[in-house]
């Protein structure tokens, strides 16, 4: 019987600690914490700060993807709008304030 119950222990745990991991399952490491965030970064949309996915260029112009939104220069995402898009970074407005939001830098560098 008491290995019936050091049994439902070990699970319960398991189950507890898998619920804590849920919630935090889409939140990035590698981010301050949201209190030390300027406000200007952070997304009222997703409760979670602005994220530079990609920079498109192409002959048409160069488009920034933010939060899976493609933006040209003067377009808006929520209350942010795009003032430049350049190689590696895009420079926002909101909120009265500019704001650059850059891409991460690769893990790995190509040879040259």
């Amino acid at each position: 019987m008491r290995g019936g119950s050091v049994f439902r222990v070990l699970l319960l745990s398991l189950l507890l600690s898998s619920a804590a991991l849920a919630e935090t399952a889409g939140v990035d490491p590698t981010l301050p914490p949201r209190a030390l965030m300027p406000s200007a970064l952070l997304d009222e949309t997703t409760s979670g700060p602005l994220v530079l996915q990609a920079i498109l260029r192409s002959a048409n112009g160069s488009r920034a993807v933010i939060a899976g939104q493609s933006l040209r220069v003067g377009e808006r995402y929520a209350d942010a709008r795009v003032l430049a898009i350049h190689a590696h970074s895009v420079l926002i407005e909101r909120q009265g304030q500019r704001v650059l939001l850059r891409l991460a830098e690769p893990v790995l560098q190509p040879s040259r």
